[in-house]
């Protein structure tokens, strides 16, 4: 929603010496926020104390208040100032409710207090985050573009609203499209317990690749943070991520991790459950107590505590881990929300002829409505056998789960070779 604006023009004292419609300004205020300096907020109006200034003026500095995003409403009131000649230009703000962070992709000629600050002398408002609508992204893509160009350097500067999948957007990234950075080489400082193999095989692939911060990070979070999970390392952190200019377009980039302890397997414990028992539910974990904690297979083991659940319908369990840190061990609390039953839905089979068809279908056993059994398709499939002269051939099943109707749909698939 656009800021609201009201603006209140008092009439001037016809003692003031000026024409009719201009003003000595001698003094602007601005207040009613709570997120900057006053020296900054009377630098956004773009006006100048000691200066003549119209009623259009102080209009045009309403509207750049207001259409930064920065605040929820602006009002404006014009009056002569106490003890002068001249007047006063007060302005009121609410601060708007919602600002994101900004971050700067491949700006590799400046460390990021160099450029927040060259920003913040260009854009008075900004410091480090920006309103979720209004113009102020423009305004810091323009005066990324002239830092830049003032220096002699690739200045095409864009910018987007960038969000992860399915949410919504939460930060600003900034880049030069024209930048041409390549990645010459990537080290690793803080790392004392891994093998120096391990380590570069993980960051191997970034190599002659274009430098994103974004990419990079997001890479070595793919790579580098399961490697530390599958020893134990469950606080790993990438905490710094250093770019250093090789030449016009090399780039080598400093990596810095915190590894943080090693911590083995103290116990476990289950709660909420009452379809399947704790004692079976411990047989799908493969971590041993005092064993050095494989995050990575930890997970993929309570992927198949939940395929337990299937059996009893219970197609959308909620696993919650709660562990609890020792000095180098770590017990976890597995809280079991076991969900709605689901039950059966339609029955598909395909890659037979219509009357083959039909014979399997009059032999599944588990009517579209009853409750869902996910152990049903193999052991049906066990007995699916047909006769197809001189193929091989295997089933391959698909579940299609309908959490708005609390179905699962199979799909059987024939697979010739």
């Amino acid at each position: 929603m656009r800021p609201l604006f009201f603006a209140l023009i008092l009439c001037l004292l016809p003692s003031l010496a000026w024409p009719a419609d201009h003003y000595h300004l001698a003094r602007v205020v601005v207040t009613g926020s709570e997120r900057y300096l006053q020296e900054d907020l009377v630098r956004a109006t773009g006006l100048t104390v000691d200066s003549q200034v119209t009623v259009e003026d102080l209009q045009n500095a309403a509207n750049r208040l207001g259409e930064s995003g920065a605040f929820a409403t602006v009002q404006y009131l014009f009056k002569p100032a106490m003890g002068t000649k001249g007047v006063e230009a007060d302005f009121q703000v609410t601060d708007a409710e919602k600002f994101l962070p900004a971050a700067f992709e491949n700006f590799v000629w400046f460390s990021e207090n160099e450029l927040q600050q060259a920003i913040h002398q260009l854009v008075p408002l900004y410091n480090g985050e920006i309103p979720a609508s209004g113009s102020m992204s423009d305004q810091v893509e323009s005066a990324l573009g002239k830092i830049l160009a003032g220096k002699g350097l690739p200045n095409d500067v864009t910018y987007m609203l960038a969000a992860e999948f399915g949410q919504l957007p939460s930060i600003y990234k900034f880049r030069i499209a024209n930048a041409n950075l390549k990645i010459n080489s990537v080290t690793v400082s803080g790392s004392t317990h891994m093998l120096p193999d391990q380590l570069a095989k993980s960051i191997a692939s970034l190599k002659n690749t274009a430098y994103l911060r974004s990419d990079v990070a997001k890479l070595l979070e793919k790579n580098l943070t399961p490697l530390y999970r599958q020893h134990g390392f469950l606080k790993f952190a990438i905490s710094d991520i250093k770019p250093k200019l090789l030449n016009s377009d090399l780039v080598d980039v400093e990596v810095a991790v915190a590894e943080g302890d090693q911590y083995k397997l103290e116990g476990i414990t289950w709660s909420g459950n009452t379809l399947v028992t704790s004692d079976e539910l411990s047989k799908r974990i493969t971590l041993k107590p005092g064993a050095a904690v494989n995050a990575v297979q930890l997970e993929n083991d309570l992927v198949q505590v939940k395929k337990l659940f299937g059996k009893f319908g219970r197609e959308g369990v909620v696993i919650n881990s709660n562990p609890t840190f020792s000095k180098g061990v770590v017990a976890y609390s597995f809280e079991i929300t076991e969900g709605d039953l689901y039950h059966m839905g339609k029955l598909e089979i395909e890659g037979l002829d219509p009357e083959q068809t039909r014979k399997l279908i009059q032999s599944w056993k588990l009517p579209e409505g009853e409750p869902y059994d996910n152990t049903y398709v193999l052991k049906f499939l066990a007995n699916a056998v047909v006769k197809i002269p001189g193929h091989k051939w295997e089933w391959m099943s698909f579940e299609q789960i309908d959490d708005s109707q609390k179905i699962v749909n199979v799909r059987l698939q024939l697979k010739m070779e």
